[in-house]
């Protein structure tokens, strides 16, 4: 019995090539960027650190006491306070922050490749 498919004895239609990819923009092109200005605003942000690795070594006795707390414990609600405000200045400080320049990490490479 002869086929019934009519297209049964052709060959097979090349398929179609497929689209190139369309070329994706950069996200971070037309933003503001830093373009060299240094960031010496960050190098506050090492206060923290300080007042927190320093505290074994300066602030370890219980006299003076402060406010009826020991020394040490005063020592570190001082530093608990006064991270916070270093970070703010920190951020007010950073030229990035003040002309909103984005900050690209290199995850954000990645995916423009």
């Amino acid at each position: 019995m002869p086929p019934t498919d009519p297209a049964a004895g052709r060959s097979p239609e090349p398929e179609p090539e497929p689209e190139p990819a369309p070329h994706v923009a950069d996200p971070l092109e037309g933003l503001p960027t830093l373009a060299g200005q240094t960031r010496r605003s960050l190098w506050m942000l090492l206060v923290p650190v300080v007042l927190y690795g320093a505290a074994p070594f300066v602030a370890n006795r219980i006299e003076p006491r402060i406010l009826g707390v020991p020394f040490l414990l005063a020592w570190v609600i001082a530093a608990t306070v006064i991270s916070p405000v270093a970070i703010w200045l920190v951020a007010r400080f950073d030229p990035a922050y003040r002309t909103g320049a984005v900050e690209p990490v290199p995850a954000d490479e990645e995916g423009i490749r």
